[in-house]
């Protein structure tokens, strides 16, 4: 613990304070749980909630989860997390007790969970412990997410060397409620009886703490830290919970995350507390400082009705789960925690709560520079080269190992700009789901990186024909006490916030990750600025999205591509990938204008005039054709002499990463009611079996199965499987 915190604390209760109860400051004031860096800043996302965009936010920013309307009375509860810090020391259970983690946040609303994205962050996949990782992280998403019957639908992955010593894995999920059947994870009722679900271990002692610091040479050593999962329980006691609810005599409930029962109580209980910890089920004998931290997974604390104690416990023994009565909540603002009739803790829950916030330094370091390549590559050779990249490739290798079917709510799987999913309450109304960040961006320009990765994330949702419902954000970054790190921090959620005001999309919750560097040999490695978000959106009509039923792209449709490009390489996949180089102007955005795009294209998917999307990011307008074509199993043919308004080079054109653009693919008898609605330029024509180009001069062909191949095999030969 800080120094001055522990003489600020003592100062406070005039009195030393024991080593349980240490403990449980040094977890509940970290960064991890109390925000001292950011709270100030989250403040930004204040101006996105407003009359416009709150009238369907049954629960917002501040619960284990937000509660969003999506139709009557059926609401969808949204939750984004991290488990970075785990998943770097020990990548399968760091991941799986993520996906566990962050189930159970949306589970304590009364929810059930339906859907999982995982967006995910690696390194250079040419070395060696990257691809360790990769393969842990992804077992540990897989295997626990599947045995829970948790479909992850949809994600992101994205790979730099900056991710070398960090990896980010970043976890969402989604809810399904009634309004009325929703539960807080808050209470000021007072004579609640706590009931504590699930067994306590010694595993996960110190998570908190261990979240809120760099990694060293030294972090291997704190395995101990990461918590241990076990799916099966998990599955259980999402069962068992969802019964318990349904008797109304659940007030409150809340999962037993960071700081363990120290926090789970605290926050909980508003209005104070009193725990019993000789009663706390135990899998092993552990002593009052353990129960009090102990981060052991599958836990959930519930506040009863009086006199419902015998009826919920009864629930959670037909599951085989642990749970006893552990305490009550009194209206004293305490936490006062006993073992054998001795207080061990007793202090001021405001108090725990309320750690001093920091005011960081700050200083400015935009490292976007103007300039550009002049040397060319072969046209044809440049998109083969991009489509196997990691950033681009097929990440199937990936959501393979995910049951992305289970509870056969799944309409537009994986691998696409986003996931479909049929609520069958309020069919045919669906929703969509999407996960978003360009690290490099951000890198180069944070405000600007931050604008791109809301209106992307809006883009892929278009495509889909969904209007935004909510936003969250996981805020990922490296060390804050370092002032042009605080000021990425500080600029990328400016970014984020007036982007989604722009887009009028509330920003419901989220979490911050910060201290993602790590230090070998005195050198720091920080991560770049990555702050991944998810977008959550409303499909009217689920039948008439691209793709679904009778709605596919057929030989001799139009193809219109919605927006013109320009010049902005910088921080391209193009010139990474193929010079190894960020020189170049970062796209920029014009909000009103791309919200107006969105906006049409989402009318114009909805009145079954579109047959066929591919939103335009990564690798540009060259890499969108190319994978419009694989996803399709058709070819293209198209001539981009007219669409050219800003006179581009050819490479420029095909591989800038302009935003603002989607290819439209409709029929031919659609075709004018289209460009009424849209101003939008014709490009070409569906057909073949190859990617036809023509540019100036230069003619472009590759074959379908040529692109299949590369874009296919890629993932799996970096992984050394082929």
């Amino acid at each position: 613990m800080d120094e001055n915190d522990l003489k600020y604390i003592q100062k406070t209760l005039g009195r030393e304070i024991n080593e349980i109860e240490k403990a449980m400051f040094e977890n509940l004031w970290s960064e991890h749980c109390s925000y001292r860096t950011s709270k100030k800043l989250l403040r930004m996302f204040s101006k996105t909630i407003n009359e416009r965009t709150s009238k369907d936010i049954v629960v917002g920013i501040g619960d284990d989860a937000a509660v969003i309307r999506l139709k009557d009375n059926i609401c969808l509860a949204l939750a984004m997390e991290s488990h970075n810090h785990p998943s770097y020391i020990d990548p399968y259970n760091g991941a799986a007790t993520g996906v566990g983690g962050i189930v159970r946040d949306v589970l304590s609303m009364g929810a059930k969970p339906i859907a999982l994205l995982d967006p995910l962050r690696f390194g250079d996949p040419r070395v060696e412990k990257v691809r360790w990782l990769i393969d842990g992280v992804v077992r540990g998403i897989g295997d626990y997410g599947n045995r829970i019957g948790v479909p992850t639908v949809g994600g992101e992955c994205e790979f730099d060397e900056s991710f070398n010593y960090n990896n980010l894995v970043n976890v969402v999920c989604v809810g399904l409620v009634k309004e009325e059947d929703i539960v807080r994870g808050k209470t000021k009722e007072k004579e609640l009886s706590l009931i504590l679900v699930g067994s306590t271990g010694r595993d996960g002692i110190g998570g908190a703490s261990f979240a809120s610091k760099d990694l060293t040479e030294e972090s291997e050593e704190e395995r101990p830290s990461v918590q241990v999962g076990d799916a099966f329980s998990e599955k259980c006691l999402i069962d068992a919970i969802l019964e318990a609810v349904k008797t109304k005599k659940v007030k409150a409930m809340k999962d037993l995350g960071a700081a363990g029962l120290s926090g789970a109580a605290t926050e909980m209980c508003l209005s104070g507390c009193e725990l019993y910890l000789e009663n706390v089920p135990l899998r092993e004998p552990l002593t009052p400082y353990e129960i009090m931290v102990s981060e052991s997974q599958e836990r959930m604390l519930l506040a009863v009705e009086k006199g419902s104690e015998e009826e919920i416990i009864k629930i959670f023994e037909k599951y085989d789960l642990p749970a006893a009565v552990i305490g009550r909540t009194t209206d004293t603002g305490r936490i006062i925690a006993k073992y054998k009739g001795e207080v061990v803790v007793d202090l001021p829950i405001s108090l725990l709560c309320n750690a001093p916030l920091y005011d960081r330094e700050e200083e400015e370091r935009i490292l976007e520079r103007e300039g550009r390549i002049e040397e060319r590559v072969d046209l044809e050779e440049g998109i083969l080269k991009l489509l196997e990249s990691p950033n681009i490739c097929s990440k199937e290798w990936i959501y393979s190992q995910y049951d992305y079917d289970v509870q056969l709510r799944t309409v537009i799987k994986p691998g696409r700009d986003a996931a479909v999913l049929r609520i069958l309450e309020t069919y045919p109304v669906g929703i969509a789901l999407t996960a978003d960040c360009n690290s490099r961006f951000c890198k180069l320009n944070p405000y600007v990186g931050s604008l791109y990765t809301v209106a992307e994330a809006v883009r892929n949702l278009a495509c889909v024909g969904a209007k935004p419902l909510a936003m969250l954000d996981n805020l990922n970054f490296a060390n804050p006490e370092k002032p042009d790190r605080f000021w990425q921090l500080k600029e990328c959620i400016r970014g984020l916030a007036d982007a989604a005001f722009s887009f009028d999309i509330p920003v419901v919750g989220g979490n911050v990750s910060l201290y993602n560097e790590t230090v070998i040999d005195g050198k720091e490695y920080p991560i770049n600025p990555t702050p991944a978000i998810a977008l959550i959106g409303k499909i009217d009509n689920i039948e008439k999205v691209p793709g679904v039923l009778d709605n596919k792209v057929e030989e001799e449709d139009i193809l219109i591509i919605t927006n013109e490009t320009k010049e902005e390489m910088g921080g391209s996949e193009y010139y990474k990938v193929l010079f190894n180089s960020e020189i170049g102007r970062v796209p920029r955005v014009n909000l009103e204008k791309e919200k107006e795009i969105y906006k049409k294209v989402v009318s114009l998917i909805n009145r079954g005039l579109i047959s066929g999307t591919k939103d335009c990011s990564r690798g540009g307008l060259g890499i969108a054709l190319a994978k419009f074509c694989i996803n399709n199993n058709i070819g293209v043919e198209v001539e981009l002499d007219n669409y050219n308004i800003n006179k581009l080079r050819e490479d420029l054109l095909l591989f800038s990463e302009t935003s603002g653009r989607i290819i439209l693919a409709v029929k031919e008898e659609n075709l004018n009611e289209v460009l009424k609605e849209i101003d939008g330029y014709v490009i070409g024509r569906v057909g073949g079996k190859e990617l036809s180009i023509k540019i100036n001069n230069n003619k472009i062909n590759i074959s379908l199965g040529e692109m299949k191949k590369v874009y296919e095999e890629a993932f799996p030969k970096m992984m050394g499987e082929l």
